[in-house]
Protein backbone atom coordinates (compact mmCIF):
# COMPACT_ATOMS: atom_id res chain seq x y z
CA UNK A 1 0.00 0.00 0.00
CA UNK A 2 1.53 3.61 -0.91
CA UNK A 3 1.81 5.70 2.11
CA UNK A 4 -0.38 8.73 2.40
CA UNK A 5 1.52 11.76 0.83
CA UNK A 6 1.26 14.46 4.12
CA UNK A 7 2.19 18.33 4.30
CA UNK A 8 4.61 18.96 6.97
CA UNK A 9 6.33 21.89 8.49
CA UNK A 10 8.86 22.11 11.40
CA UNK A 11 8.74 24.58 14.37
CA UNK A 12 11.40 25.77 16.26
CA UNK A 13 14.93 24.65 16.08
CA UNK A 14 15.76 23.29 19.41
CA UNK A 15 13.17 20.95 21.34
CA UNK A 16 10.84 21.78 18.15
CA UNK A 17 7.34 21.03 16.84
CA UNK A 18 6.16 18.73 14.05
CA UNK A 19 2.90 19.55 12.93
CA UNK A 20 1.34 17.90 9.93
CA UNK A 21 -1.48 18.72 7.96
CA UNK A 22 -4.22 15.81 6.62
CA UNK A 23 -6.62 15.91 3.84
CA UNK A 24 -9.78 14.10 4.75
CA UNK A 25 -8.98 10.61 5.26
CA UNK A 26 -5.42 10.61 5.73
CA UNK A 27 -3.81 9.56 8.67
CA UNK A 28 -0.25 9.74 10.17
CA UNK A 29 1.39 6.91 12.42
CA UNK A 30 3.65 8.10 15.72
CA UNK A 31 4.94 6.98 18.68
CA UNK A 32 2.46 6.94 21.61
CA UNK A 33 2.88 9.62 24.09
CA UNK A 34 4.13 11.73 21.40
CA UNK A 35 0.90 14.17 20.25
CA UNK A 36 0.93 17.79 21.25
CA UNK A 37 -2.20 19.31 20.17
CA UNK A 38 -4.40 18.29 17.43
CA UNK A 39 -7.67 19.62 15.67
CA UNK A 40 -11.43 18.80 16.73
CA UNK A 41 -11.94 16.22 13.57
CA UNK A 42 -8.42 14.21 14.11
CA UNK A 43 -9.51 10.70 15.79
CA UNK A 44 -6.84 8.67 17.38
CA UNK A 45 -7.05 4.77 17.40
CA UNK A 46 -3.92 3.25 18.79
CA UNK A 47 -2.90 -0.22 17.19
CA UNK A 48 -0.07 -2.92 17.53
CA UNK A 49 1.71 -2.94 14.07
CA UNK A 50 2.86 -6.78 13.23
CA UNK A 51 0.62 -8.30 15.58
CA UNK A 52 2.05 -9.74 19.09
CA UNK A 53 5.24 -10.58 17.68
CA UNK A 54 5.95 -6.83 15.92
CA UNK A 55 4.77 -5.60 19.02
CA UNK A 56 7.63 -7.73 21.55
CA UNK A 57 10.12 -6.70 18.64
CA UNK A 58 9.55 -2.79 19.11
CA UNK A 59 10.03 -3.43 22.97
CA UNK A 60 13.26 -5.33 22.73
CA UNK A 61 14.38 -1.80 20.32
CA UNK A 62 13.44 -0.06 22.67
CA UNK A 63 10.29 1.70 21.62
CA UNK A 64 6.40 1.37 23.60
CA UNK A 65 3.94 -1.70 22.39
CA UNK A 66 1.79 0.14 20.40
CA UNK A 67 2.03 2.98 17.67
CA UNK A 68 -0.70 5.51 17.54
CA UNK A 69 -2.77 6.66 14.42
CA UNK A 70 -4.44 9.91 14.00
CA UNK A 71 -6.75 9.77 11.14
CA UNK A 72 -8.86 12.96 9.79
CA UNK A 73 -12.63 12.03 9.93
CA UNK A 74 -13.70 15.76 9.39
CA UNK A 75 -14.24 17.31 5.44
CA UNK A 76 -11.88 19.90 5.60
CA UNK A 77 -8.08 19.47 5.65
CA UNK A 78 -6.70 19.00 9.98
CA UNK A 79 -3.54 19.51 11.70
CA UNK A 80 -1.84 17.11 14.22
CA UNK A 81 1.45 18.25 15.87
CA UNK A 82 4.18 16.57 18.01
CA UNK A 83 7.36 16.23 19.59
CA UNK A 84 9.98 14.23 21.20
CA UNK A 85 10.32 14.18 24.78
CA UNK A 86 13.79 14.63 24.79
CA UNK A 87 15.96 17.73 23.69
CA UNK A 88 16.92 17.87 20.43
CA UNK A 89 16.00 18.65 16.63
CA UNK A 90 13.80 16.29 13.93
CA UNK A 91 14.23 15.71 10.55
CA UNK A 92 12.34 14.51 7.73
CA UNK A 93 13.37 11.40 5.50
CA UNK A 94 11.78 11.26 2.63
CA UNK A 95 11.85 7.29 2.07
CA UNK A 96 10.46 7.33 -1.62
CA UNK A 97 14.43 8.99 -2.45
CA UNK A 98 15.81 6.87 0.04
CA UNK A 99 15.07 3.92 -2.37
CA UNK A 100 12.13 3.05 0.15
CA UNK A 101 14.54 1.63 3.50
CA UNK A 102 15.91 3.95 5.85
CA UNK A 103 17.91 2.46 9.45
CA UNK A 104 17.70 4.48 12.23
CA UNK A 105 18.76 4.14 16.17
CA UNK A 106 16.74 2.69 18.79
CA UNK A 107 13.64 5.87 20.10
CA UNK A 108 14.59 7.70 17.15
CA UNK A 109 11.62 7.16 15.14
CA UNK A 110 8.97 9.78 15.78
CA UNK A 111 5.95 9.55 13.03
CA UNK A 112 5.51 8.52 9.61
CA UNK A 113 3.11 8.96 6.89
CA UNK A 114 0.34 5.86 6.99
CA UNK A 115 1.30 3.11 5.12
CA UNK A 116 5.29 3.23 6.29
CA UNK A 117 6.19 -0.15 7.67
CA UNK A 118 7.85 0.51 10.77
CA UNK A 119 9.66 -2.69 12.17
CA UNK A 120 13.32 -3.72 13.84
CA UNK A 121 16.44 -5.64 12.31
CA UNK A 122 19.27 -7.03 12.85
CA UNK A 123 22.43 -5.35 12.65
CA UNK A 124 24.52 -6.46 9.52
CA UNK A 125 27.10 -7.68 11.77
CA UNK A 126 26.79 -8.96 15.51
CA UNK A 127 29.76 -7.42 16.85
CA UNK A 128 28.04 -4.10 15.48
CA UNK A 129 24.85 -4.83 17.69
CA UNK A 130 27.10 -6.23 20.83
CA UNK A 131 29.06 -3.04 21.12
CA UNK A 132 27.70 -0.02 19.37
CA UNK A 133 25.27 2.18 20.79
CA UNK A 134 22.79 1.73 18.67
CA UNK A 135 22.39 -1.73 20.77
CA UNK A 136 21.60 -5.29 18.61
CA UNK A 137 18.47 -3.65 17.01
CA UNK A 138 17.83 -0.87 14.60
CA UNK A 139 14.63 0.19 13.75
CA UNK A 140 13.66 0.01 9.93
CA UNK A 141 11.51 2.31 7.98
CA UNK A 142 10.19 1.11 4.80
CA UNK A 143 7.90 2.42 1.86
CA UNK A 144 7.28 4.97 -0.20
CA UNK A 145 6.26 7.75 2.74
CA UNK A 146 7.51 10.74 4.54
CA UNK A 147 9.19 9.90 7.72
CA UNK A 148 10.33 11.54 10.48
CA UNK A 149 12.87 11.05 13.05
CA UNK A 150 14.30 13.04 16.48
CA UNK A 151 17.27 13.38 18.42
CA UNK A 152 19.77 14.78 20.70
CA UNK A 153 21.33 18.23 20.28
CA UNK A 154 21.59 19.50 16.56
CA UNK A 155 21.10 16.61 13.64
CA UNK A 156 23.55 16.91 11.01
CA UNK A 157 22.99 15.42 7.85
CA UNK A 158 25.92 14.09 5.56
CA UNK A 159 25.68 12.61 2.41
CA UNK A 160 28.28 9.62 1.29
CA UNK A 161 29.71 9.05 -2.35
CA UNK A 162 30.34 5.42 -3.13
CA UNK A 163 33.30 3.93 -0.91
CA UNK A 164 33.76 7.32 1.07
CA UNK A 165 34.24 6.36 4.55
CA UNK A 166 33.33 8.09 7.77
CA UNK A 167 34.00 7.35 11.38
CA UNK A 168 31.53 8.44 14.07
CA UNK A 169 31.64 8.43 17.80
CA UNK A 170 29.58 5.30 19.38
CA UNK A 171 26.13 6.14 20.05
CA UNK A 172 26.27 9.58 17.64
CA UNK A 173 25.22 7.72 14.74
CA UNK A 174 20.90 8.81 13.95
CA UNK A 175 20.34 7.18 10.79
CA UNK A 176 21.63 6.16 7.61
CA UNK A 177 20.94 4.88 4.13
CA UNK A 178 19.93 1.45 3.67
CA UNK A 179 22.79 1.44 0.60
CA UNK A 180 25.88 2.26 3.31
CA UNK A 181 28.14 -0.29 5.16
CA UNK A 182 28.12 -0.20 8.92
CA UNK A 183 30.36 -1.81 11.35
CA UNK A 184 31.95 -0.99 14.96
CA UNK A 185 35.55 -1.43 15.67
CA UNK A 186 38.09 -0.85 18.56
CA UNK A 187 39.23 2.34 18.81
CA UNK A 188 43.14 2.61 17.53
CA UNK A 189 45.34 2.62 20.31
CA UNK A 190 45.89 1.43 24.12
CA UNK A 191 45.90 5.36 24.91
CA UNK A 192 42.95 6.28 23.13
CA UNK A 193 41.00 3.92 24.81
CA UNK A 194 41.85 4.44 27.73
CA UNK A 195 42.33 8.30 27.99
CA UNK A 196 40.93 9.71 24.58
CA UNK A 197 37.50 9.79 26.61
CA UNK A 198 35.57 8.33 22.89
CA UNK A 199 34.89 5.20 24.63
CA UNK A 200 36.34 1.91 23.56
CA UNK A 201 34.63 1.85 20.13
CA UNK A 202 33.63 3.76 16.98
CA UNK A 203 31.31 3.55 14.48
CA UNK A 204 32.20 3.52 10.66
CA UNK A 205 29.84 4.13 7.75
CA UNK A 206 30.52 3.97 4.24
CA UNK A 207 28.74 4.90 0.97
CA UNK A 208 26.89 5.63 -0.56
CA UNK A 209 24.25 7.03 1.14
CA UNK A 210 23.40 9.88 3.62
CA UNK A 211 23.68 9.75 7.47
CA UNK A 212 21.92 11.47 10.24
CA UNK A 213 24.42 12.32 13.05
CA UNK A 214 23.12 13.61 16.68
CA UNK A 215 25.86 16.16 18.71
CA UNK A 216 24.03 15.15 22.11
CA UNK A 217 23.43 12.07 22.63
CA UNK A 218 20.32 11.18 25.40
CA UNK A 219 23.00 9.10 27.21
CA UNK A 220 25.66 11.65 27.43
CA UNK A 221 23.53 14.39 28.53
CA UNK A 222 22.36 12.21 30.98
CA UNK A 223 26.09 11.42 32.66
CA UNK A 224 26.70 14.77 32.21
CA UNK A 225 23.77 16.30 34.47
CA UNK A 226 24.41 13.44 36.75
CA UNK A 227 27.89 14.86 37.71
CA UNK A 228 26.63 17.88 38.09
CA UNK A 229 24.11 16.71 40.92
CA UNK A 230 25.47 16.94 44.48
CA UNK A 231 26.60 14.32 46.64
CA UNK A 232 25.24 13.94 49.61
CA UNK A 233 27.77 13.72 52.20
CA UNK A 234 28.33 9.99 54.11
CA UNK A 235 28.62 12.15 57.41
CA UNK A 236 25.31 13.48 56.93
Amino acid sequence: MSADVIDHVIEGDFSPMLTITLDPGEAVQAEAGTMVLMDPDIEMTTEMPGGFFGAIMRKVSGESLFLTFFTNTGSKRQTVSFASPMPGQIRAVDLKAEGGEFFCQRRAYLASARGVNVTVALTKRLTSGLFGGEGLILQKLEGDGMCFVAAGGTLVERVLSAREKVTVATGSLVGFSASCDYDISFQRGIRNMVFGGEGLFVTHVTGPGRILVQTQPIAELALALHALVPKESRDE
